[in-house]
Formats: C-alpha cells, structure tokens, sequence
C-alpha cells in the first residue's frame, strides 16, 4: 500500500513565518498604492467651488461690472448707491426663478447649484449627495458694500474676505483641519474667497494645498 508523506509541524511553523514576512513587506506598498479618498474629495470640492464661482462672478445678470460706468473717483452721498467690485453686488436679482439679494445672496446662489441631499437648522450649512459638508455661513455680509476687495498677502487674507468650510467626509473622521490638529488625518478644509472672484485654499491648510495642486490657481495670490 502506497504512503503519502505530509507536512511536518516545522515545515508548517516555517511556510507560516515566510508567508508572514511576505505579508509585512507588501502590504505598506499595497496601502500606498490606494487611492486617499480624503485627497480626491478635497480636489473634487476645490474644483467645484472653483467653477461656481467663476460662472457666478462673470454673470453680468447677478454680478454687473460697474466700474467702467462708475469711474475710480465715484463718490455717491447716498449709501445705497455704489460702485460693486463683484460679490459686494448684494441687489436683489431674479435667478431660475428665485429671488436673491442682501448679505445672504451669494451664499444662497452658490447653494442652488450644488445637490443638496441634506439640510440643518441653519440654511447655509448643509449636506451634498456625495457626503460632503458645506459651511457657507463665512459668505453672509463678508464683502461690505463698494469696499476694494484687497489682496491674498502670504498667509494673511483681507478682512473682507469670504470663506467656505468643508468637511470632504461629512460627519464622519476626524472632523477637523489640518491648522487644528497638525494632523494628516484632517478632513475639514477652508477655501478664502475675495469680493472679485479671486480665490484660494487658507494657507495654513498646507496637505490640502498639497493635495489640489492639480489647479494651480490656488498658488495663485495675485488679484
């Protein structure tokens, strides 16, 4: 009768420890080849904030450019007259049938072209589809009217400058910025926004800056 010979325990104990060290040894070059969701969030979002605000400041219906009839020395004794430098345009317009105007009117427009899954108790901050958190309520009065909208300078910003928070994970992770923990594991970020469209991430969020490099006009600090 025919024998099958099998596997000693050594032989076993062995194959087990080499499969292991295979393990240890592939695995953190697996781990870095997956793809950072946070990081794809954040150029997603940044890109996104990016258009809407482009095609919000060059639509002459909601942003008219009044400098060229306005001239530099416009000076009006009537404080609801002004010359708007772009986002500090807070008249009431019709947009796709809605009524926008006041401190809140931006905000507002740059809401309706995001979809919104989500909303709290507070209109400007709320919920899209893909699982992102909008803070909107750092646009709200934060280009005052006819007020030059200055330059980004370094790490400092203008204190008319809008700002937009978002957190790429929703209510998930760590909830917070890098600025705040010193942390890579940070999944909230902060976009600056001046009156005349200019924009860029807060310097002291430098991985995001890092991560949306693939648009180089958030190194972009001139106006």
């Amino acid at each position: 009768m025919r024998r099958f010979k099998g596997f000693t325990l050594t032989e076993l104990m062995v194959a087990l420890a080499v499969i292991g060290i295979l393990v240890a040894v592939v695995t953190p070059a697996i781990m870095k080849t997956r793809p950072n969701k946070n990081k794809m969030m954040v150029k997603k979002t940044f890109y996104t904030t990016e258009q809407i605000v482009s095609t919000l400041i060059n639509d002459e219906r909601l942003y008219p450019d009044m400098h060229d009839a306005c001239g530099d020395g416009f000076v009006s004794a009537s404080p609801d007259v002004y010359c708007a430098y772009g986002f500090d345009y807070t008249e009431s317009v019709e947009y796709e049938g809605e009524s926008y105007s006041g401190d809140s009117k931006f905000a507002e427009l740059f809401k309706s072209r995001l979809n919104v899954k989500k909303e709290t108790n507070d209109d400007l901050i709320f919920y899209t589809t893909d699982g992102v958190k909008w803070d909107l309520t750092g646009l709200e009065g934060a280009w005052p009217k006819g007020q030059a909208p200055g330059k980004f300078d370094g790490n400092n910003a203008p204190t008319n400058t809008g700002t937009i928070l978002i957190d790429v994970d929703g209510d998930s992770g760590t909830n917070a910025r890098q600025a705040d923990s010193d942390s890579d594991s940070f999944d909230q970020y902060e976009i600056q926004i001046l009156s005349n469209g200019k924009m860029r991430i807060n310097p002291t969020d430098s991985r995001a800056v890092e991560y949306a490099t693939i648009n180089t006009a958030i190194k972009d600090t001139s106006t």
